[in-house]
């Protein structure tokens, strides 16, 4: 699907999702199954192909799929960059993250949620220091080393980590915990995001995990 440049409305759809966390720059395979969604689904695809993605702040009772579930103030304006119907009026997705939103406030109106949103200003130009590069590469070594996956992130850690969407990468492909990836996600600028990686990395390093973020 060829990517178009649309005027968003001040209502998008708001997908919650109880594990997932979404970051610029990064992708996200997405698989639409219940009705309300499928109606979304068409709706977004017909207009703007914009919906945003937020982690919930606690999984949903048994046999809910997150209707009232709160959600965090912080997600991330997903483009449906392609679309594959399946029979039923189910869809495979996949989703490309743009920017960080701050979810200002949901609205009622339709089947599925919506919420006014407005972009999080994210600074991409502050400059990392050398030693800090070299601790951080250092500490992603010492993580992969400790979690036996050195081959799956060796072309990751090949790469220079000098730009959002290789931290961003980086964060959708370690093992954190959904409210640690949150944590990331809320960093205002490249700096911040390097220095909670480091945090992250050290701590799962240590045996141990942020919790309660």
């Amino acid at each position: 699907m060829t990517s178009k440049v649309f005027m968003l409305p001040a209502l998008l759809p708001l997908f919650p999702l109880p594990q997932v966390v979404l970051f610029p720059q990064t992708f996200l395979p997405l698989y639409i199954f219940e009705p309300r969604y499928q109606e979304m689904t068409v709706e977004v695809l017909n207009s703007h192909h914009h919906l945003v993605i937020a982690l919930m702040r606690e999984a949903p009772e048994a046999g809910a799929l997150g209707e009232k579930a709160p959600v965090f103030e912080t997600g991330c304006l997903a483009e449906v960059v392609r679309a594959e119907p399946l029979t039923g009026g189910r869809w495979n997705l996949l989703l490309q993250g743009k920017n960080s939103v701050k979810i200002l406030e949901e609205a009622p109106g339709k089947p599925y949620r919506q919420a006014r949103t407005e972009t999080v200003p994210f600074d991409a130009s502050v400059l990392w220091p050398g030693p800090h590069r070299r601790r951080l590469m250092e500490s992603l070594h010492a993580y992969a080393a400790s979690e036996g996956i050195e081959v799956q992130l060796k072309e990751l850690l090949d790469l220079p980590l000098e730009d959002i969407g290789r931290l961003n990468t980086l964060a959708m492909a370690l093992d954190f915990e959904p409210t640690e990836r949150q944590f990331l996600l809320e960093s205002k600028d490249l700096l911040t995001l390097a220095d909670r990686m480091l945090q992250l990395l050290d701590f799962a390093v240590g045996g141990r995990s942020i919790q309660g973020l």
